[in-house]
């Protein structure tokens, strides 16, 4: 619960910087441009991508639609930035496949502008891979 409190918070200070045209502040400045590409494909992809992803490594970026399974792990290589442009409602599955229900069985919702970075590769502890689907919010957003 305690995760979920702070994934809120950070989803409210996310979206007032970016509405600001900003960086969150938890983007390390190295990652500023990768944050501005991956926030440009994620707005300009089609009208059901809901996140950009940069993978570690060089130009490994992917961008994911609602209800499409986004693994934290593509060959190998881990998520080290996601960039939210919609509201999702989602839930972590312990497979990269979206396979094995999800864990643990809450939805986690995601306001459009949170940026989450991996550092210390902290995803694999919340699971493998995530399916988001569009929640009540994005039809309150612009």
């Amino acid at each position: 619960m305690k995760f979920l409190s702070y994934l809120a918070g950070l989803s409210i200070a996310a979206v007032s910087v970016a509405a600001l045209g900003l960086p969150p502040l938890n983007v390390p400045l190295n990652l500023v441009p990768e944050y501005l590409k991956l926030l440009a494909m994620c707005n300009n992809g089609p009208a059901n991508t809901y996140v950009a992803v940069l993978y570690a490594g060089t130009n490994d970026y992917a961008t994911f639609a609602f209800g499409q399974c986004y693994p934290y792990r593509i060959d190998g290589v881990l998520a080290e930035m996601a960039v939210f442009c919609k509201a999702v409602t989602c839930y972590d599955n312990p497979n990269p496949d979206c396979t094995g229900g999800a864990v643990p069985p809450v939805p986690v919702p995601i306001l459009p502008g949170l940026t989450l970075v991996n550092a210390a590769d902290w995803v694999h502890l919340i699971g493998s891979a995530a399916t988001c689907n569009a929640n009540g919010v994005s039809n309150l957003l612009p």
